[in-house]
C-alpha cells in the first residue's frame, strides 16, 4: 500500500499478455502468409499457435483477468435462477476470494507452452530447410 491507500497495480500480466497476443497474431498472420506454399510448415505452426495460445489464456485466465466477467456471469445466473442470496456482496469480495483460491492451483499450463514451444522450433527448422 502507498501514501494514498491505494493498490498497487502489477502490470506484469498486461504486459505478458500483450506480447502473447502480438506473438499469436503475427503467428496466424504468417500462417495464412505460408500456407498454400508448404504444407509441413503450417501443420507444425498451426500446432504451435494453438498450444502456446491456449497456455497464454490459462496463464491469464489464472491470473485473475477473466474475474470481472465471471462475476457478472454468477451474478446474472443468481439472479434468474437461484433463490438462495449471494455469497458476495461486491466484486471486491469475490476477487479476494478468487485470489486465495488460486495460490495453491499447480502451473498445469507450462506443459502446453513447452510442448508448443518444441512445435515451434521444429516449424522453424523445417522453414530453414525449405529456404536451403
Amino acid at each position: 500500500m502507498n501514501e494514498n491507500n491505494e493498490k498497487k497495480i502489477n502490470w506484469k500480466p498486461y504486459i505478458i499478455a500483450g506480447i502473447i497476443s502480438l506473438l499469436f497474431g503475427l503467428g496466424i498472420f504468417f500462417l495464412f502468409r505460408f500456407a498454400f506454399k508448404f504444407a509441413y510448415f503450417d501443420s507444425t505452426a498451426f500446432a504451435a499457435l494453438i498450444l502456446v495460445s491456449s497456455a497464454g489464456l490459462i496463464w491469464i485466465s489464472r491470473e485473475g483477468f477473466f474475474d470481472f466477467a465471471s462475476y457478472g456471469f454468477r451474478q446474472f445466473g443468481n439472479a434468474l435462477f437461484s433463490k438462495k442470496p449471494n455469497e458476495y456482496n461486491d466484486f471486491a469480495t469475490y476477487k479476494n476470494y478468487k485470489q486465495e483460491t488460486r495460490i495453491n492451483r499447480s502451473k498445469y499450463y507450462l506443459s502446453m507452452l513447452i510442448v508448443g514451444g518444441l512445435f515451434l522450433i521444429v516449424t522453424i527448422i523445417l522453414f530453414i530447410i525449405y529456404k536451403l
